[in-house]
């Protein structure tokens, strides 16, 4: 009788440490997508997005704001509007420390050109109908991609 407790208290710990896992990566991928979401206004308006030659951590002090003067310290109150006023960090717990850029790691990290952006991020499991996986994925212009962001 105790070892069958035993199993069904296992296996209904791991479906909780499961669904958590899988509540951080909805998170993240929402967050991303809120941020392809803004870019793509600003290029609207802009005809270009944010340029960063080298990789920023997005929702950090000097990008916590996407506005007409691109990613900046938190929106002003009488600044321009923003696209995105709050600029999101992932939930960090279960990540590997696998996207690192600003001497910070588990970000969303962001570099950008006049016609295409890269946003690098982690996630813990694999969806495949976005075609993400485990680890590292890439957010374009053009949507999600496994693995590591390619160069601008």
């Amino acid at each position: 009788m105790g070892f069958i407790i035993g199993v069904i208290g296992l296996v209904s710990g791991y479906a909780v440490l499961t669904a958590r896992s899988h509540t951080r990566d909805i998170t993240r991928l929402a967050n991303v997508r809120e941020t392809q979401m803004a870019l793509e206004m600003y290029f609207q308006n802009h005809s270009s997005y944010p340029i960063a030659a080298d990789a920023i951590p997005l929702g950090q002090a000097l990008s916590a704001c996407l506005s007409s003067e691109g990613f900046a310290a938190p929106c002003a109150t009488n600044g321009p509007t923003p696209y995105l006023s709050v600029v999101s960090v992932p939930p960090t717990s279960g990540l590997g420390g696998l996207v690192s850029c600003g001497l910070l790691k588990n970000v969303y990290c962001y570099s950008g050109t006049t016609d295409m952006y890269r946003i690098q991020f982690e996630i813990e499991g694999g969806n495949t109908l976005l075609g993400v996986a485990k680890g590292l994925n890439c957010l374009t212009e053009n949507g999600f991609k496994a693995g590591v962001c390619a160069a601008l």
